[in-house]
């Protein structure tokens, strides 16, 4: 504060004079006033709570696919196998629009199933193998996302083809001629209607960690194929499918 003071003036009169000047230093950590446009650093959402615009995300899992109470059978006669449990891998595309909703396609090969049936010898003897193959769509609701783990629920559904491979064994034992193709595949094909759910940890700005877990039940015809030789389709009818599956994802904004 300054002052100062003039003395009597030749009227007899007294003036006084006072300035006051009042500084208060500014606060380093103040925050801006509330509704601010510039929020705090520290408020600012990221990873998946972060997305505001459409996505496209790759997927590619490994995992099993199990047919629990599938009657899998080479000829009904003989005798079926109960249930099947064969690895997977599937690879799906999908586009998210926004945070919530998501749909896309993917393909599920079944590769090497478990379930062998009984099979009497044959006049010609050969192997026998089968796979599996889905081509399905998806469509996924997010009810969970945070910033670095998110959760999803859907539908699928979509089309099956059950591969019966027969092929031929060669013996050295054996020197009869054989004449045109030395195996032969049934296909058998279906529908598929099913539920998914799953979830994704966020590894970097692009990449994720997940996992699927799906029920669906596959409708093929209730009577098999069979080939030249009376071998028949493993798989008739309608399964239930479960399968579980871990991979990895690959997102990009559009």
């Amino acid at each position: 504060m300054r002052g100062f003071r003039l003395g009597p003036s030749a009227s007899g009169l007294v003036v006084a004079t006072s300035i006051a000047i009042v500084t208060t230093p500014a606060r380093a950590d103040s925050e801006p006033p509330a509704g601010g446009a510039d929020p705090a650093p520290e408020r600012l959402l990221q990873g998946f709570a972060a997305a505001d615009r459409p996505m496209g995300i790759a997927e590619g899992s490994v995992g099993v696919l199990t047919l629990p109470r599938a009657e899998v059978c080479a000829e009904r006669s003989q005798g079926c196998s109960k249930g099947d449990v064969s690895f997977a891998i599937e690879v799906w595309q999908l586009y998210r629009f926004n945070q919530r909703f998501a749909f896309g396609a993917g393909v599920v090969l079944g590769l090497i199933p478990t379930a062998s049936p009984r099979q009497d010898p044959e006049v010609v003897e050969r192997d026998h193998s089968r796979s599996y193959l889905t081509l399905e769509g998806s469509l996924r609701y997010y009810p969970f996302v945070g910033e670095s783990l998110e959760a999803w629920v859907g539908v699928v559904g979509g089309g099956v083809v059950v591969n019966d491979s027969f092929q031929v064994v060669e013996t050295t034992e054996d020197d009869r001629a054989l004449l045109g193709n030395q195996g032969v595949t049934i296909r058998t094909e279906g529908g598929t209607l099913g539920a998914a759910t799953g979830f994704a940890y966020r590894l970097t700005d692009h990449f994720s960690f997940g996992g699927t877990l799906r029920y669906t039940t596959w409708f093929l015809p209730n009577e098999p194929a069979t080939d030249p030789l009376g071998s028949e389709a493993s798989l008739t009818g309608i399964n239930s499918v479960l399968s579980l599956a871990f991979g990895l994802a690959y997102r990009v904004p559009l």
